[in-house]
């Protein structure tokens, strides 16, 4: 399998280095040039390591943005930076980076380490990623309907009229949150902290997205939802 790693950095030069590196090591590299979308990207396919370049990004939302994606990335989370205190580089490693990085580094031992990291993380058995138990504030029925949905929370499984709906997990998680939830206006701030179980910066886009998605793979008419409502000025519920 070819491996797929994301990069995201604003900086032209170390995009070609990073690629012409991929190319040499037969792997697959995308950029992003926001931390909101490497969230993303993340959400919508599989990806075996990241790349981070903290060059035009604060501490504070890389930061944010390991804690939100660590369990999603199957591999390594390297940082890549031109100068950093020992302070700031413990912080990064709390956060569960595999690797800080100092620019300019060399291709040919970015290569080697990144190797090594992936070796490493083949022979760790991932976790499946499954809704955490706090985004559950009470016990509920592992199975639920609404309409025409059923929500197998136990396997994991979304079916409409029979048929089974592809999700990513952290749609199923938002949806399962949401179903958990039905008929309670919920803020945007709300379903971060409950889906995500972190503060995160643009947040209104991230939410957005999430519930564009569900629509548009379970409502009849995505532009005109039945049972995931907008509630203007507040937020989103489920009816």
């Amino acid at each position: 399998m070819v491996k797929k790693f994301l990069l995201m950095t604003q900086q032209p030069a170390l995009v070609e280095q990073i690629k012409l590196i991929a190319q040499k090591a037969q792997w697959q590299v995308e950029q992003v040039t926001t931390p909101t979308g490497l969230v993303v990207k993340l959400d919508g396919d599989q990806y075996h390591g990241v790349w981070w370049d903290l060059t035009n990004v604060n501490l504070d939302t890389t930061i944010a943005t390991v804690t939100l994606i660590r369990d999603q990335v199957t591999g390594p989370i390297m940082i890549m930076a031109r100068k950093l205190t020992n302070r700031v580089i413990q912080k990064l490693y709390q956060a569960r980076v595999d690797d800080v990085i100092l620019l300019p580094f060399h291709g040919a031992v970015l290569t080697a380490q990144t190797k090594q990291r992936l070796w490493v993380y083949s022979r760790l058995t991932r976790p499946k990623v499954v809704a955490m138990e706090h985004n559950h504030p009470l016990h509920v029925e592992d199975q639920q309907q609404v309409g025409e949905w059923k929500i197998d929370e136990k396997n994991y499984l979304v079916t409409k009229h029979g048929q089974q709906i592809q999700l990513t997990p952290k749609e199923f998680q938002l949806l399962t949150y949401l179903v958990n939830n039905r008929g309670q206006v919920l803020s945007r701030d709300q379903l971060v902290n409950g889906v995500w179980g972190y503060d995160l910066l643009e947040t209104s886009r991230i939410v957005d997205i999430h519930i564009s998605h569900l629509r548009d793979k379970l409502e009849d008419d995505s532009q005109h939802p039945v049972h995931l409502l907008t509630v203007r000025g507040f937020g989103y519920k489920l009816v």
